[in-house]
């Protein structure tokens, strides 16, 4: 990104993910920190920039996925366990009300496999000879954040292990008022050590370190300083400008993610949605946000093309959805991996209903586009009862939000202009920004905010009637996909 706010270049690579368990989501280290790298010098080379011009870089993930690794030989000791995974949802079930309501006091996280302690616990439990390595501190655990930096340091700086404040968040292990791993959560997942997790610093921070020479023959051997470290979706809040207290925005990925900014003070919840540290500069700077997750939905466009077959590619999908009128009463409900927020169910399962013989293949499209706007618009209703009062715009990224078909549905349903940037791509721009406000490039978030640029504006035109005939359709087919499989 340049200074003024353009993406000079981009490049993307599909890190590959493995099943090999019903439930159970794992993707390859070595082969993740090899994408990172080509990436990284497909995107320089077609840049065709002066590289002495780079003032510094920053890190973002996906979060709660768990890695572990040697830390003197810098081995990963098993394959990372993706944050969709759900071997560890009989853990979760086995917690007592007290333990769980201590963890959402405590880390602003609702128990659910999704996040990583329980991932930690499983590690420890399965890896054979993990246990006495995390006793001699030979293991580092980390998101997939520390794995990055911990290779862009090279040998360098390889004696530390590290995090940010909006990634240890996501651990299910982190206190987010004190700012410190807990010692009581510590131990009741399976007695981590803490040595073997990250020094956790401010998002946006000068002490990350460089990208050494070890692994920066992309940079012609020069160490390019890191300055940022920002989990993906706070970095998408940040990317987008929402610097504002109730300042709202959803991405649209692998799965949805709805976040707004709840200011300095940690923000109280009814539990239905989550409490996470956005980001944090230097130490003199730390915001808040709330969170709801939706754990499948641009997934769910794969598994249409890639497993049913029955779609070439998402514009087909988008297209077969807008031969249509309306959903004529077909919902689905993506609970691939159960449901996240508001319902919190690890047992639901995905959920055609509705179907008739008229039913066509069109259909299940529109009902899988409609089904993202349902459940981004359930967390946007539960984020205007924790803030008392109505959102009137939601800013939209992601993959999806270059559909007209799921941005138009997204602002007749929610009631709310949708404002869609000239980049899709916030969760980079995010990173950028705090790298670049940390190393001089720019002076304040009000400098950044002027950056943001309006591709286009959705305004919502059904009618009061229609909007909720459609949204109590999909609130029954929600109830009748709960509770469905206990056992994985």
């Amino acid at each position: 990104m340049d200074a003024n706010g353009r993406i000079v270049s981009f490049a993307y690579r599909l890190n590959r993910q493995y099943f090999p368990a019903p439930g159970w989501v794992e993707q390859d280290p070595v082969n993740l920190w090899r994408n990172v790298r080509i990436t990284l010098k497909k995107a320089i080379e077609e840049s065709r920039i002066d590289l002495t011009g780079i003032a510094s870089a920053g890190v973002t993930n996906q979060r709660e996925t768990v890695l572990v690794w040697d830390r003197k030989t810098g081995r990963p000791l098993y394959n990372a366990i993706v944050w969709q995974d759900k071997r560890t949802s009989r853990r979760i079930k086995d917690l007592d009300e007290e333990t769980s309501n201590s963890i959402m006091k405590t880390t602003g996280l609702r128990p659910d496999s999704y996040f990583s302690a329980s991932k930690i616990q499983w590690l420890l439990e399965n890896v054979e000879g993990l246990r006495k390595k995390m006793a001699d501190g030979d293991v580092s655990f980390g998101t997939v954040d520390s794995w990055i930096i911990w290779n862009l340091n090279g040998s360098v700086n390889r004696s530390i292990t590290v995090t940010d404040h909006s990634n240890a968040s996501r651990t299910m292990l982190y206190d987010i008022a004190k700012l410190r791993w807990n010692p009581d959560l510590l131990d009741i997942f399976g007695g981590i050590s803490e040595t073997s997790l990250p020094e956790v610093m401010s998002s946006g921070s000068a002490e990350y370190g460089y990208i050494s020479k070890d692994t920066s023959a992309i940079f012609d051997g020069r160490e390019v300083p890191i300055t940022a470290d920002i989990g993906d979706q706070q970095s998408a809040l940040f990317g987008q400008g929402c610097f504002n207290p109730g300042d709202v925005k959803a991405t649209y990925g692998t799965g949805t993610f709805i976040l707004s900014n709840a200011g300095t003070e940690v923000p109280q919840t009814s539990g239905t949605l989550l409490r996470t540290i956005f980001y944090s500069i230097s130490g003199r700077e730390l915001s808040y946000a709330l969170e709801g997750s939706i754990l499948a939905s641009g997934s769910v466009l794969r598994w249409l093309q890639n497993s049913l077959h029955l779609f070439r590619s998402a514009k087909d999908i988008e297209d077969a959805a807008e031969k249509l009128k309306s959903n004529d009463g077909v919902y689905f409900v993506p609970a691939f991996s159960g449901l996240g927020s508001p319902y919190w169910d690890q047992d639901a399962r995905g959920l055609f209903i509705g179907l008739t013989e008229s039913t066509t293949a069109d259909h299940l499209a529109r009902s899988v586009l409609e089904s993202e706007v349902y459940m981004a618009t359930d967390v946007i209703m539960e984020i205007e009862k924790e803030i008392g009062r109505n959102i009137a715009k939601i800013r939209c990224d992601g993959g999806g939000s270059r559909s007209d078909f799921l941005m138009q549905f997204q602002a007749d349903i929610a009631n709310a202009e949708v404002l869609v940037p000239e980049s899709s791509e916030t969760t980079a721009l995010g990173s950028a920004y705090l790298s670049g406000l940390v190393s001089g490039l720019w002076k304040s978030k009000d400098e950044i905010r002027e950056l943001w640029r309006l591709k286009k504006v959705y305004r919502p035109v059904m009618s009061e009637e229609e909007r909720k005939r459609n949204y109590v359709g999909w609130k029954d087919a929600v109830k009748r996909c709960m509770g469905w499989h206990p056992n994985i």
